[in-house]
């Protein structure tokens, strides 16, 4: 039976896209990409890539001196996921529900 992942904060879907964008990639191509947003120290992307791959999101591989990450699930799984998550939080298990919650937010 295969482990239900955790859910990505907002700083590691913006990491996974990057992954998912440019497929295997180097550590520093992901934070030089980062740094358009925000700027963050390098040590600090390469942990929470890390982190990633203990959530097994990405996986790694050594290459000489370069650690290269590449994902290990594709990009519309997890957005399911949480587009499910959503629905059921927000939603109450109903999309139904949201054309109502839309009429609600223009009266």
């Amino acid at each position: 039976m295969s482990k239900k992942r955790p859910e990505l904060s907002r700083t590691e879907w913006q990491l996974m896209n990057i992954c998912w964008k440019k497929g295997r990639v180097s550590a520093r191509v992901i934070y030089e990409e980062t740094l358009r947003d925000k700027e963050r120290g390098y040590q600090t992307v390469k942990t929470m890539l890390d982190r990633l791959v203990e959530k097994t999101y990405l996986k790694r591989e050594k290459f000489g001196p370069i650690w290269l990450y590449e994902p290990t699930v594709p990009r519309a799984m997890v957005a399911a996921r949480e587009i499910e998550s959503f629905v059921g939080t927000v939603l109450d298990h109903t999309v139904a529900r949201c054309s109502s919650i839309s009429r609600e937010g223009k009266s």
